[in-house]
Parts: structure tokens; sequence; C-alpha cells
């Protein structure tokens, strides 16, 4: 899984990639105290566990439409 962090309008986003499909998540600028802090967030493994486990379901929905 491939994660990229920009600042754009006043926010975070936070772009999770894997093959095929991404999930971007979007923060105001103004939550958080510094870039650290939002990177800390990114790479927290319980915000990964959730990433991951939307990616599956995303997969799960993806085969049931395209077989």
């Amino acid at each position: 899984m491939r994660i990229s962090l920009f600042e754009w309008n006043s926010k975070y986003i936070v772009k999770f990639e894997a093959p095929n499909l991404e999930q971007s998540y979007k923060f105001s600028v103004l939550d958080f105290s510094s870039q650290k802090e939002i990177e800390e967030l990114a790479s927290s493994s319980s915000f990964q566990t959730y990433v991951l486990n939307n990616f599956h379901s995303m997969y799960a929905e993806m085969g049931k439409h395209i077989n």
C-alpha cells in the first residue's frame, strides 16, 4: 500500500493506494499542530488497519460485479 500526503486549500489530503484502488481522506490543517501529527495518524497501525479493511471490502465488491 502506498501512502501519499498533500497539503492543498488548507487541507491535508492523505491518499492510500493499492493495485486498482485508492482512498483519500481530507483533514483541516487547523486540526493538527504540525505536519508530523498527520504523518503519525496516517502511519498509525489502527488507521492503516481501518484503511486495509476498506480495501478488502472494495475488492470483494469489485469481484462481485466484474465476474
